[in-house]
């Protein structure tokens, strides 16, 4: 679904633990259309960095940074530093203090949403690890690590350690979260349902209804995906919710709406999120989707700047460069060739765990015609272990780039299965379909697609129409 989004801060009342990814998930796989993703309006929902309804604050000694009135996001990100060295420094103190190595796990998770910086994780799953070391049963330890093998991209021993917090404590909050992102990662629709629904039962609010929107977005319920979507919102503020974490709801609304042809909604969310945290990372992304659209270029370059400066994200980045190259001043071309090496460089420093990026790698390489080889085993890889729909979307189109168009029609398919209404499926299976020859269902999903305005953007609507042009 699938903007960092940081710990909860509430100002009258607390909630259950609900951290999870999809995610980016990234926020981000199975997501709602969103903000990242190489130029791909869909993968909000897709980064593990972005995509998660937020945690509760770890509660250190700098829990009242924010005050009730405005949200200072350098305090914010001091708060959560703070917190961090408070608790490690509590966990190094007594290595048998379960409580504080969970707390410290909380911190490190929000430190890895606000800065998209994986490396925080990994420095969570460690720290949980620590308390499991001490008491292997410990229910909040494992629902934490649950949250954060999602956020890794290790669904399966997501799901599994969320069913066996499930089978100590059945109402467990996190953990009906975490098994159900976990599920619908893993391409198990049916699955997720179940988990979602009993997370509503037992905490129905923004986090459960979010998810929910998602889930109805991937099985092509639109206008249900919209209304819960709307009920996120509601219910975030009914919560008492502030700064990130009230501007991911808004800004996960903005980008359903987008997809659902709705730019005048979708630029009303995300001013929303920016009232909710002035210069929120995800909402400025969203506006500058806008703006290119609608040719504002520079004023979408600067939105950009201000979300990268921030969060540099790799699917920001290629958004960015995109850009550059389409306005074509000085410097500009030198600007995204410096984009494009950070995008790289980004999935080397993070090592084992830059894994997380390999979608996005593989969407942004196929999207430019760059290293097809690569792609194709990117992909392959995320796809045997997060078998969703846009799995199959990713696998298809690196297969289209490395020219193997014959090869790429049967995962184009089984990425359309669900009945997902995302333009960017639309698009690459209608450029697929072209390439193999099967005009009329080429023509109606390429219309299908650009008939979504913003939902696609520059670069893939400039190929989707000469592509549906060139169409006998």
């Amino acid at each position: 679904m699938t903007a960092s989004r940081s710990p909860s801060r509430r100002r009258t009342r607390t909630a259950p633990l609900l951290a999870g990814a999809a995610i980016a998930a990234v926020i981000l796989g199975a997501r709602l259309p969103g903000v990242i993703g190489a130029g791909r309006p869909d993968a909000y929902l897709d980064d593990p960095l972005l995509a998660a309804p937020p945690a509760e604050t770890a509660g250190g000694p700098a829990a009242d940074a924010v005050s009730a009135t405005g949200y200072d996001a350098a305090a914010e990100l001091e708060r959560v530093r703070s917190d961090v060295d408070f608790w490690a420094a509590r966990v190094q103190g007594d290595a048998h203090d379960i409580v504080a190595a969970v707390k410290l796990a909380e911190s490190d998770v929000a430190l890895a949403r606000m800065t998209g910086d994986v490396a925080s994780y990994v420095a969570a799953e460690a720290a949980v690890g620590r308390a499991l070391a001490a008491q292997p049963d410990y229910a909040p330890a494992r629902a934490m690590r649950s949250t954060i093998f999602v956020s890794l991209h290790r669904f399966a021993e997501a799901g599994d350690e969320a069913t066996r917090v499930l089978a100590m404590a059945p109402d467990d909050a996190s953990a009906l979260g975490a098994l159900g992102d976990a599920r619908l990662e893993l391409g198990d629709l049916a699955g997720a349902r179940e988990a979602y629904i009993r997370l509503s039962a037992v905490a129905d609010g923004s986090a459960s209804r979010i998810r929910l929107a998602r889930l109805a977005f991937v099985t092509g319920d639109v206008p249900h995906a919209v209304a819960e979507g709307r009920a996120a919102v509601a219910a975030a503020v009914d919560e008492a919710l502030e700064g990130d974490a009230l501007a991911f709801d808004h800004a996960t609304l903005a980008d359903l709406l987008i997809s659902t042809g709705d730019p005048a909604g979708a630029r009303a969310e995300a001013q929303a999120g920016l009232d909710a945290r002035p210069d929120h990372p995800a909402s400025l992304v969203v506006l500058a989707r806008l703006d290119a659209f609608d040719g504002h270029v520079d004023t979408a370059l600067q939105e950009l700047d201000a979300a990268i400066a921030a969060i540099p994200q790799p699917d920001w980045l290629a958004r960015r460069s995109d850009l550059l190259e389409r306005r074509g001043r000085s410097g500009d071309a030198a600007r995204a060739a410096q984009d494009r090496a950070t995008i790289d460089a980004i999935a080397r420093l993070a090592g084992p765990a830059g894994t997380v990026y390999d979608r996005v790698r593989s969407l942004y390489l196929s999207d430019h015609g760059l290293q097809p080889d690569v792609a194709v085993k990117l992909a392959g890889d995320e796809l045997a272990i997060r078998p969703d729909v846009y799995g199959y979307d990713a696998d298809a189109w690196a297969l289209l780039n490395a020219g193997r168009a014959p090869d790429a029609l049967g995962p184009a398919t089984r990425a359309l299965a669900a009945g997902t209404a995302d333009a960017r499926l639309w698009y690459h299976a209608g450029v697929i379909e072209a390439a193999d020859g099967k005009t009329e269902p080429a023509r109606s999903h390429l219309s299908q697609a650009l008939a979504l305005g913003a939902a696609l953007d520059p670069v893939s609507r400039d190929r989707a129409a000469a592509t549906l042009a060139a169409l006998p």
